[in-house]
């Protein structure tokens, strides 16, 4: 390789390493990290619940007996009352994470 050549490809990594220095998250706390764990998996639940919710509703559309039916209104308002309770619980994270962050 010549010594060009060399120069060009010292100056094209310098000028990477110093792009990829420059672009990287800044260093967070444990705490603040694991605080942002958890807001991630109760954004996660409280999205499954609402799909659990969504496909039991469609599910009751279609229902042919009565105690199918019932089964499914059953599913629905426990969904219901879970999504309630992941909300609040996402709430109280969101705070946390708010002060463990700060």
């Amino acid at each position: 390789m010549s010594r060009a050549g060399a120069l060009a490809l010292a100056l094209v990594l310098a000028l990477t390493g110093n792009a990829l220095a420059q672009s990287a998250p800044p260093a967070t706390s444990k705490p603040c990290d694991n605080a942002r764990k958890k807001v991630a998996r109760e954004e996660r639940a409280l999205a499954e619940t609402g799909e659990a919710i969504a496909r039991a509703q469609r599910a009751r559309e279609t229902c042919a007996s009565k105690s199918a039916c019932a089964r499914i209104d059953d599913a629905v308002s426990d969904g219901e009352r879970r999504r309630a309770r992941h909300a609040t619980r996402l709430a109280r994270f969101r705070e946390e994470a708010a002060a463990a962050c700060r």
